[in-house]
């Protein structure tokens, strides 16, 4: 190989090498707003409110009540939807979490995640290799200054605006539906 080949393949590996991966990029979850359509009668949630902390953080704030025990007749599900310019045009997306019942999501689920919110809440803290929670107490839940990161975040979902909705049955009858609005932006850092 000639000194111009082995000085074009060097120059060829430092341009690739710097070239921003999606690890390299800085994402962030806004919060915009809660809303409960349906279901007083399992939980309250007026109080709950998002609210601008500083200049650029929005956080979850509040104290909801949930009315009854949650046990194993409830069922719950939750189905993300898209909207690349916040124009209100959702578009399902593929992630989501299957219909199961309530007690199953917070071992399978809620532990899981639960650390994104963990400490700024009184939510039940459920350990690693719990097995079975239920009922899920009813209760006065109290949320303060809750700001989620983005690590839950995979690198390949797109930056935009995102809908999560919470859909709570039982026996088949929808019971109501929660829905978190966000948005997710991407930066390189």
């Amino acid at each position: 190989m000639g000194k111009s080949t082995v000085l074009t393949l060097t120059l060829l590996v430092i341009i690739f090498l710097s070239i921003p991966t999606s690890l390299d990029a800085g994402m962030t979850v806004q919060l915009e707003r809660i809303e409960q359509i349906g279901g007083e009668h399992l939980v309250n949630s007026t109080m709950v409110r998002v609210r601008k902390f500083n200049r650029t953080t929005f956080t979850m704030n509040g104290t909801g009540i949930l009315l009854l025990d949650l046990d194993e007749t409830y069922e719950a599900n939750v189905k993300v939807a898209y909207s690349r310019l916040g124009n209100n045009q959702w578009n399902e997306y593929p992630m989501k979490i299957g219909q199961k019942n309530a007690c199953q999501a917070m071992v399978e689920e809620y532990q899981q995640y639960q650390y994104v919110f963990i400490d700024n809440t009184n939510l039940p803290r459920i350990p690693e290799g719990t097995k079975r929670f239920c009922p899920i107490p009813k209760g006065t839940y109290w949320f303060r200054d809750i700001a989620p990161d983005a690590s839950f975040v995979p690198p390949v979902v797109p930056a935009g605006y995102w809908r999560m909705t919470l859909e709570s049955w039982r026996q088949g009858e929808l019971q109501g539906v929660f829905r978190v609005y966000a948005r997710l932006t991407k930066g390189l850092i």
